[in-house]
C-alpha cells in the first residue's frame, strides 16, 4: 500500500473588500501546510477574491488579480513544496461572465487543468456560467477527479468522476449553514450527502471550506475533512476557525462504485422536455390528495404462511383504521407457496395499496424476493429488481411510487431514474438494515426531493431498522430495533413539487445531462 498526506486548508471567510488579504492569508496557509510534506493541498470554493461577488459590476470595480497571476503565486508554493494544489477561483471569461473554477497544479508548480462548477447554487447564477467538463487526472498514486459544493448534491457528478476511474475526488467548497451556534454548525452535505457519495462510488473524498461570515449574511460551517470509501471521517475540522486538517490515504483501499445497474438507464441523460417528472411538477395535486398516508409493518420471520399472513391482517387492520392508505410489508412469508390471493382480497377489503414481497421459485439457484405491488385487490406490477430495465414507477393509492430492491439503494441511478419517472414515494426493501443504509436513504430523499421509505425487518444491528424520510432528508419515522410493530406516517405530497434545492439550484430543471456522459461508463 502506498499512502499519501492530504491537506485541507479551512480559511477565514473574507468579502470582496478583503480580496488581497484573503489571497495573502491563503497562501500563508499553504506555507503551513507545506510543512508536513502532504502529496495534495487543498483550499476552498472561490478562495479568491470572495465567494459573495455581489454583482459583476462589484467584481469589476474590485480590480482582482489577473487568474494568471494568482496561479503564479500557488504555482510557487507548489514547487516550494513539490506538492499538488487545487485551489477555488472565480475567474472571468471571454463571455464577459466568471467560472467558478478549481485550479489543478503540479509539483512543478504547472497548471494541470481548470474544473468549471456545473451545478451552480443560488446567487452563483448572478455571475457565474456553468461548466460542462469532468477532467480526470492520472496521477503518480492514482486516478483523481474535482467538483466544488453543489456538486456533490448532484449525485451524477461524483459518479461520473467514479466510473472513469476516480478513486479520489477533491471537493473546494463553501458550505453554509443557518445554525449559529459554533458547537451545532453543520450541513447536509457534511452530515450524509458527503458520506453517502464515498460509499455508493468507493472513493475517498477531500474536503475543504470556509469558517466565518462573509457579506454579513453568508455563514460557514467548516468542517473540512476527508472521508473513507466506507463513509467515515478518517478526519474533520472545527466549525469555527482557521486549521489545517491533515489525513493520511491510500487510494489502493478504493475500490469504486460498488453497485451499478445492469443497463444505463437512457433518462438520465435526456432532456428536461423529455422527462416525465418536468410534466408531473406542473401538475397542480387536488386538495383532497394532498396527503398520502403509509404504514410499514416491520415483521419477522415465521415458520407457516397462514401465521404470517394472520399477523399481517392483524396489524394491517390497525393501520387502515388509524388511516393508512398503502401498506408496506417488509419480510416475506417462510415459503414459495403463494399467499397472493389471499393478500388481493385484503387489499380489496381494505381498499388501499400493498407493496409485499413475496419469494419466488427460480430454474436455477435459490428462490429470490419479488416485490408485488397491489391496489384495491388489482395486481399492478412486480418488481423483481436487478436486470429489469430502468427505474419503473407506479401509480397507487393516491400517490405514485419507485421501488428498490436490496442493493439497488447502493446505486444512486436507480433512484434518480424513479424520480425523473415522476415518483412521489421510493420504497427500498432490504432484508437486513445497518446505519449506512439510513446515510443512503437520507441522501436518495435529499438529492430528488422524494420521501424514502426503507423497510427492513426488525434486525438489532447497530440498533437500525425501518424508517421514512421527507424530500429534506430529515426523518419521519423510525421503527424500533428488534421489535415487530406497525409505523404510521403521513407524506405531504406538494413537498415533492418543491424540487428547487436553493433560488435558481433545480433537481431537474438545472441538469445538465451533457456533463453526465461518463455515466455510461
Amino acid at each position: 500500500m502506498t499512502s499519501i498526506g492530504i491537506a485541507c486548508v479551512q480559511l477565514e471567510a473574507r468579502g470582496l473588500e478583503s480580496a488581497e488579504e484573503a489571497l495573502e492569508r491563503a497562501l500563508e496557509r499553504v506555507e503551513e501546510a507545506g510543512r508536513y510534506q502532504p502529496a495534495i493541498i487543498l483550499l476552498p470554493e472561490c478562495t479568491y477574491p470572495a465567494y459573495y461577488l455581489h454583482s459583476l459590476e462589484a467584481y469589476r470595480r474590485s480590480e482582482p488579480r489577473s487568474t494568471e497571476d494568482v496561479l503564479r503565486l500557488f504555482g510557487e508554493k507548489a514547487r516550494r513544496h513539490r506538492t499538488y494544489i487545487a485551489v477555488g477561483l472565480a475567474r472571468p471569461t471571454s463571455s464577459g461572465r466568471l467560472r467558478n473554477s478549481i485550479a489543478f497544479l503540479s509539483p512543478e508548480g504547472e497548471v494541470l487543468g481548470l474544473y468549471d462548477k456545473i451545478f451552480l447554487w443560488h446567487f452563483d447564477h448572478e455571475w457565474f456560467e456553468p461548466g460542462s467538463d469532468l477532467p480526470i487526472f492520472d496521477l503518480p498514486f492514482g486516478r483523481v477527479g474535482l467538483m466544488i459544493c453543489a456538486d456533490g448534491r448532484m449525485p451524477e457528478i461524483p459518479r461520473a468522476l467514479a466510473l472513469q476511474g476516480a478513486r479520489l475526488i477533491l471537493d473546494a467548497t463553501a458550505l453554509v449553514t443557518s445554525i449559529g451556534d459554533p458547537r451545532a454548525r453543520t450541513n447536509p452535505q457534511v452530515l450524509y450527502m458527503l458520506p453517502a457519495r464515498a460509499m455508493e462510488n468507493g472513493v475517498w473524498i477531500a474536503v475543504a471550506n470556509k469558517v466565518g461570515m462573509e457579506a454579513g449574511s453568508v455563514l460557514y460551517c467548516g468542517r473540512s475533512g476527508v472521508i473513507a470509501p466506507d463513509g467515515q471521517y478518517q478526519a474533520m475540522g472545527s466549525p469555527d476557525r482557521e486549521e489545517i486538517v491533515l489525513a493520511e490515504i491510500d487510494l489502493g483501499t478504493a475500490p469504486g462504485p460498488r453497485v451499478r445497474p445492469a443497463e444505463s438507464d437512457p433518462l438520465l441523460m435526456a432532456s428536461v422536455e423529455e422527462l416525465p417528472v418536468a410534466r408531473e411538477l406542473r401538475k397542480p395535486i387536488p386538495p383532497d390528495a394532498l396527503y398520502l398516508r403509509v404504514g410499514l409493518l416491520q415483521m419477522g420471520a415465521y415458520s407457516t404462511t397462514a401465521d404470517w399472513m394472520q399477523r399481517i391482517e392483524a396489524l394491517g387492520e390497525i393501520l387502515i383504521r388509524q388511516g393508512a392508505s398503502l401498506l408496506v410489508i417488509s419480510g416475506p412469508p417462510p415459503g414459495p407457496d403463494s399467499a397472493l390471493e389471499a393478500l388481493e382480497a385484503l387489499s380489496a377489503r381494505w381498499q388501499c395499496g400493498l407493496v409485499v414481497p413475496l419469494l419466488e421459485e427460480r430454474e436455477k439457484g435459490p428462490a429470490r424476493v419479488a416485490l408485488h405491488l397491489l391496489d384495491s385487490g388489482r395486481r399492478i406490477g412486480v418488481y423483481r429488481g436487478s436486470g429489469q430495465k430502468g427505474s419503473p414507477v407506479y401509480p397507487i393509492s393516491g400517490g405514485t411510487i419507485g421501488v428498490l430492491s436490496e442493493s439497488e439503494g447502493w446505486a444512486p441511478e436507480v433512484a434518480r431514474g424513479a424520480m425523473l419517472r415522476g415518483a412521489e414515494l421510493l420504497v427500498w426493501w432490504v432484508s437486513a438494515a445497518g446505519p449506512d443504509l439510513h446515510t443512503l436513504a437520507r441522501a436518495r430523499a435529499d438529492e430528488n426531493r422524494v420521501f424514502v421509505a426503507l423497510v427492513a425487518p426488525p434486525g438489532e444491528a447497530a440498533g437500525v431498522a425501518s424508517a421514512v424520510f421527507d424530500p429534506l432528508g430529515q426523518p419521519l419515522a423510525t421503527g424500533v430495533p428488534g421489535a415487530e410493530h406497525g409505523i404510521l406516517v403521513s407524506l405531504f405530497r406538494p413537498l415533492t413539487r418543491h424540487k428547487e434545492m436553493a433560488p435558481g439550484s433545480h433537481v431537474v430543471f438545472s441538469r445538465r445531462p451533457e456533463a453526465f456522459s461518463g455515466l455510461l461508463g
